[in-house]
């Protein structure tokens, strides 16, 4: 499920930390914590120069599913000499964004921590995922 905002990605979380997890229930780090990366898509173009997706994503686990929150930057033709423009608006981007969820987090007075990165599904038993 994608959030249409921050407010409403607080909400929801605000949401899951208020219901008790079933006993023998495990929570692993990605349901005791909200992830923020920042993400690039990269692809071919037909005029020789990548098309470049940047986006910044909020995540976290409710129950079975994932809540997220995705913010897009830029999703066009990414040519060199804007390329490191681009790329410092999503990192900018990326700290709005981790800031304004760690204030609704501490402000809601949750104990839940902000991690960069996504949760990662393990592959496999004794296998790196």
């Amino acid at each position: 499920m994608e959030a249409a905002s921050v407010e409403e990605f607080l909400r929801l979380l605000s949401g899951r930390e208020s219901t008790e997890v079933p006993r023998g229930e495990q929570r692993g780090v990605a349901h005791r914590a909200v992830f923020v990366a920042r993400l690039l898509d990269r692809r071919g173009s037909g005029y020789g120069y990548p098309k470049v997706g940047r986006y910044v994503v909020a995540a976290f686990a409710y129950g079975p599913d994932v809540i997220s929150y995705e913010r897009t930057i830029s999703n066009a033709v990414e040519l060199l000499g804007v390329a490191g423009k681009i790329a410092e608006r999503q990192r900018e981007a990326y700290e709005e964004v981790r800031t304004e969820i760690g204030r609704g987090i501490e402000g809601a007075g949750l104990k839940v921590p902000v991690q960069e990165g996504l949760p990662r599904h393990p592959t496999g038993a004794g296998e790196e995922g």
